[in-house]
């Protein structure tokens, strides 16, 4: 985890038990693998009265399924795989054990057993849209506006365009509507991994962090409106209607709209007084959940799509935060359901459906994870991105969705699939998060390799050039990432007649400065990363060098080793807010490393010093006037790149 600037740290949806960031649960896994083995059995144990007296006939097949997915997540973790694959694989090896059983046998010990699979699917369905429509973030993509429209729109249209080509050249004597749903369902990225992904690099405040989230929630959008139009598809018998299709777009403008209004004027004030009770909270939230998708099927909208609009209802509140804590257990609940249930339907398709095309899915899943950083880099390209947020991008983006197994379920319910385009989708997404998942472990490893094929994207963008003709490349201050810390340090050489050189990745950051008069802070679009710009804007011949890269650690230990080689008396400095980096960064010999966390501390201990013998009504009311103040001032200071800070 690099500079810590959110509110609040995104919590990986599992596994649910343990509070903390995804990165200590991870460490929790690897470092007490026996102490959870223990946990496991102690539990079937002090299960095994239940068992022994009968236990009831769904106690059985779901406390199986749960146990052994927990050992299947144990494994997975080691070797850094989503825990969601843990659950849909103890799905297909409960629904092969329950197989095996003759229809008299289950008949009479798992009656109706199909029928409750099929509604714990539907609530786990409904629980996971609602959850994703509470974390729906509008602002994701206003944040960077033009980079996450063009960028994001670019990446949907071109990714299902040639999907949709390549499907139907291999696909023959499919209808228009089936590949069309197959291509969507490739074309969407899964938000969980993507998350879980930038979350463990520190990444979510770059700029291709930024970008990439932005292009999911987009991805949400598009996805949720294709969604709620498989419910005319199964009126029309798979054919396309464009006025069915206008219809029910209208439908979700209205539901959205009375939503809106319901929750101005009436969730507001009741989910205030519920916020003071978590367990009213969980089950209001779930009531509403519920609510609103029966309302909607009932009315003709698909429930699906109501689910996730009352999430937004919900999350448009300002107790968002709040209300995302207490709730949500319902998430990990949602997807368990889900997964679980989703493995166990995996094995009523005929298993040769599953190795007919086993070669076919793995041809796709290598479109899938090759294309879309193939399409980000020619976007990028067409921004004008420089060639590592381009590639980082599409790196980010090279998976399919779980919303991808949620359309293929229901494009199968609907009949747009049949078992074997469904089979096909569903060996596509769980190959494409195995392999994106081992990629984002190297990501980094992975663009040093390709980074001369991506000369050209660079040469396109803005070159790297300093706009100033009095900048001499001789003890000046080389301040790398613009954040709060490296504003005020960047201000604090300039205020002082130093020449500083800023270099970010964000053209925006970089375009202020450029038009900000009279100041020493000359700003750099250049990739900081890159050996040849460490070269080329004579980091050995600066008075000082500074890192605050927010996923920058292994660019920082190339930096020291290039200062140690060329100019081992240039200081080098770097941020971070972990310990352990801190600790890594000065073994690779960093000279001193600003690990804010550490100095935070400090300098709140002087903070209470001060405070602590004033009165209630006076301790810290001057300071926070103060912290208020500065804190209107920079904003006024930044203007329109104060949401980036």
């Amino acid at each position: 985890m690099r500079l810590a600037r959110s509110r609040r740290a995104w919590v990986p949806s599992l596994p649910p038990f343990n509070p903390g960031t995804s990165t200590e649960r991870m460490a929790m896994l690897h470092s007490h693998p026996l102490r959870i083995a223990v946990l496991f059995v102690g539990t079937l144990l002090l299960a095994s009265p239940a068992y022994a007296g009968g236990g009831g006939w769904l106690i059985k097949p779901l406390g199986l399924m749960l146990g052994g997915a927990m050992l299947i997540t144990l494994v997975l973790s080691k070797i850094q795989q989503t825990s969601i694959l843990s659950f849909i694989a103890m799905g297909v090896v409960m629904g092969l054990a329950i197989g095996g059983y003759e229809e008299d046998y289950l008949l009479a010990h798992f009656p109706g057993l199909d029928a409750i699979v099929s509604g714990f699917q539907q609530v786990g369905i409904a629980l996971l849209l609602f959850i994703a429509g509470m974390e729906f973030d509008i602002g994701s993509i206003t944040k960077r506006a033009r980079l996450v429209l063009t960028n994001g729109i670019g990446q949907i249209v071109l990714a299902l365009l040639l999907l949709f080509l390549v499907a139907q050249a291999l696909l023959q004597g499919e209808s228009f509507s089936t590949l069309f749903y197959f291509a969507l369902c490739l074309t969407l990225s899964s938000t969980i991994i993507i998350r879980t992904a930038l979350d463990t690099r520190g990444g979510g405040d770059s700029l291709q962090g930024q970008i990439v989230m932005g292009i999911t929630v987009l991805q949400d959008l598009v996805a949720i409106i294709l969604l709620a139009q498989l419910l005319g598809l199964k009126e029309t018998g798979g054919v396309i209607v464009p006025g069915a299709a206008l219809l029910i777009l209208a439908k979700l403008v209205g539901l959205a709209l009375v939503l809106w209004g319901l929750s101005k004027y009436i969730l507001d004030p009741v989910v205030k007084y519920l916020t003071k009770s978590p367990e009213l909270l969980f089950v209001s939230a779930l009531g509403w959940c519920m609510g609103v998708a029966s309302v909607c099927a009932a009315i003709g909208i698909s429930p699906e799509a109501g689910a996730f609009l009352a999430g937004v209802s919900v999350g448009i509140l300002p107790y968002k935060l709040d209300i995302e804590d207490k709730v949500e257990p319902l998430k990990s609940f949602g997807m368990v359901l889900f997964f679980l249930t989703l493995g166990y339907g995996l094995t009523k398709v005929d298993g040769q459906v599953y190795q007919d095309d086993i070669i076919l899915a793995g041809f796709f899943v290598a479109l899938v994870v090759i294309g879309k950083p193939i399409l980000s880099i020619i976007l990028g390209w067409l921004t004008k991105l420089k060639g590592r947020p381009s590639f980082m991008i599409g790196g980010y983006l090279n998976q399919c969705s779980e919303i991808s197994l949620i359309i293929a379920l229901i494009a199968r319910e609907a009949g747009v699939f049949n078992d074997r385009m469904f089979a096909l989708v569903v060996l596509t997404v769980i190959g494409s998060f195995i392999v994106s998942s081992f990629g984002h472990l190297y990501i980094n490893e992975l663009y040093a390799m390709l980074r001369g094929m991506l000369r050209f994207v660079d040469n396109h963008s803005a070159p790297y050039q300093v706009e100033s003709f009095d900048f001499e490349f001789k003890d000046h201050v080389v301040v790398l990432s613009y954040n709060e810390l490296s504003g005020e340090i960047a201000d604090f050489y300039a205020q002082r007649g130093e020449k500083v050189l800023l270099m970010d990745l964000d053209p925006e950051v970089t375009e202020f400065f450029k038009n900000k008069e009279s100041s020493n802070i000359i700003p750099l679009y250049a990739d900081m990363e890159d050996p040849d710009v460490w070269e080329q804007f004579a980091f050995d011949k600066a008075k000082l060098v500074i890192s605050c890269l927010d996923e920058g650690q292994e660019a920082e230990i190339g930096i020291s080793q290039f200062l140690k080689q060329r100019s081992p008396d240039v200081p080098f400095l770097a941020a971070t807010s972990s310990h352990e980096e801190a600790l890594e960064l000065y073994e690779m010999g960093v000279r001193y490393v600003i690990q804010t966390d550490y100095l935070a501390s400090k300098k709140f201990r002087e903070v209470f010093g001060e405070e602590i013998d004033k009165s209630g009504s006076e301790a810290f009311k001057e300071k926070g006037e103060e912290h208020w103040k500065a804190t209107r001032e920079i904003k006024e200071g930044l203007g329109e790149i104060f949401k980036f800070v």
